[in-house]
C-alpha cells in the first residue's frame, strides 16, 4: 500500500477545518490536492482521530475488559456446580448452603442457585431426620 504524502496531522487538520466551517476549495488550494481526496479522508479518517472517536473507542475498550471477566466467572460458576453434582451428596449441599447463609449472610434463594441444589431439595427433610 503506498504511503501518503501528507501526515496525519495534516489530514486531521484538513478534516477539523472542513467540520468548523471553511470551504473544502479553499483547503483543496492549500494543499494542492482535489475535493475528492477530502471527501475520502473525512469518510476514512473523520472519526478516528475526532475527540469524541478517542473517547468512543477508550469506553469500547473499558467495556470489553468487564465483559471477559463476567464470561469467565460464569463458566468459573458452571465448572464449580459440576463439580458439586458429580462429588457431592445431597447432606453436603444442605450443610453449604447451611454455609453460606450463615458466613455471607445471604437469602435461600441465592444460596441454593449458587450450589445449584433446588429449594424444595434443601427444605425436604434429610433421611437422618426422619429415623
Amino acid at each position: 500500500m503506498r504511503k501518503s504524502r501528507y501526515s496525519k496531522e495534516q489530514i486531521t487538520n484538513a478534516i477539523k477545518a472542513s467540520e468548523s466551517g471553511v470551504k473544502i476549495r479553499e483547503i483543496c488550494d492549500e494543499l494542492g490536492i482535489s475535493e475528492a481526496t477530502i471527501y475520502g479522508w473525512k469518510k476514512k479518517f473523520s472519526g478516528l482521530y475526532s475527540e469524541k472517536g478517542r473517547k468512543i473507542k477508550e469506553l469500547e475498550d473499558k467495556l470489553q475488559t468487564p465483559t471477559r471477566e463476567l464470561q469467565l466467572l460464569k463458566s468459573d460458576k458452571e465448572m464449580l456446580q459440576n463439580v458439586l453434582k458429580n462429588f457431592f451428596t445431597t447432606n453436603e449441599k444442605r450443610q453449604a448452603v447451611n454455609f453460606l447463609q450463615s458466613t455471607f449472610n445471604i437469602g435461600t434463594c441465592r444460596s441454593c442457585r449458587l450450589l445449584d441444589i433446588s429449594r424444595s431439595v434443601y427444605h425436604y427433610p434429610s433421611d437422618s431426620e426422619n429415623k
